[in-house]
C-alpha cells in the first residue's frame, strides 16, 4: 500500500517515532493502527508552516476527544491530510 511502503522507505528512521504522543488527531481520524498517521506527523514535523504546527501541537489532545464522536467532521479531516500526505510523500 502506499502509507506501508512510505513507512517502509524509512520515514520512521528520520526520528519521527520518537514523540509517540504527538499527533492526537491523526491517531483518531486514521485510527492508531493505520500508518498513514505517521505519514502526517512527518509532514507536521518536516515542512508544515511553523504557525499551523504550533497551533496543532497546543490544541491537538482536546481537538482529538472533541471530534472522536463526530464521523462527518473526522472523515474531512481525514481527506485533508490524505491530501497533504499524498502530496508531500507522492
Amino acid at each position: 500500500s502506499f502509507a506501508g511502503s512510505a513507512v517502509g522507505a524509512g520515514l520512521i528512521s528520520k526520528g519521527i517515532g520518537a514523540l509517540p504522543f504527538l499527533c492526537w488527531v491523526a491517531r483518531e481520524v486514521y485510527g492508531q493502527h493505520n500508518p498513514m498517521w505517521l505519514l502526517f506527523r512527518g509532514w507536521l514535523l518536516d515542512e508544515a508552516p511553523s504557525w499551523f504546527r504550533n497551533l496543532y501541537i497546543k490544541h491537538e489532545e482536546r481537538f482529538a476527544a472533541f471530534i472522536s464522536n463526530k464521523p462527518f467532521i473526522k472523515n474531512l479531516i481525514r481527506k485533508w491530510m490524505t491530501s497533504i500526505v499524498r502530496k508531500h510523500y507522492g
